[in-house]
């Protein structure tokens, strides 16, 4: 009996796995209240490859971007909750993939309706991969923000 849990054991850690995900988070500013141009689409794809959860190929040079949540609270505060939830939202692939995506756009300010898909093929432990490939795509709209407030406000 012991000899088969450990089997079940070991084929269940040494097994592959494939996970998906998206996200969407909210629209950081007022867009009805401000002077912007939508820009066009971008979009960039990102991967990583974890060998013992390690990442070596960005493990010295590594860029990155943050989408920072906006105006999550009535106050007008940013949570440190928001934060962290958007930091596990995106991880180290999203980041890079954002600031590609934002590299390529250099004349936008922020971006409008991002969409962010993960793709884990390897063996993942919660939000890390312990082995495998982690790929992030960003698909989005660059926007421009005016210096001046729109003539309704």
């Amino acid at each position: 009996m012991k000899r088969l849990a450990l089997a079940a054991l070991a084929l269940g850690i040494f097994t592959g796995c494939s996970l998906k995900g998206a996200t969407i988070p909210a629209a950081p500013i007022p867009f009805a209240k401000a002077d912007y141009t939508v820009l066009g689409s971008t979009n960039a794809e990102e991967c990583g490859t974890y060998i013992v959860g390690i990442d070596f190929g960005h493990l010295f040079k590594d860029e990155g971007a943050m989408m920072t949540p906006g105006t999550m609270t009535l106050d007008g505060t940013v949570g440190a909750g928001a934060m962290m939830m958007n930091n596990m939202a995106m991880g180290r692939e999203g980041s890079r993939a954002l600031y590609v995506a934002l590299e390529k756009m250099p004349e936008a300010t922020h971006l409008l309706a991002p969409r962010i898909h993960h793709e884990v093929n390897g063996i993942p432990l919660g939000p890390y991969v312990l082995f495998g490939t982690k790929c992030t795509t960003i698909e989005a709209k660059g926007v421009k923000i005016g210096d001046r407030p729109t003539v309704n406000q």
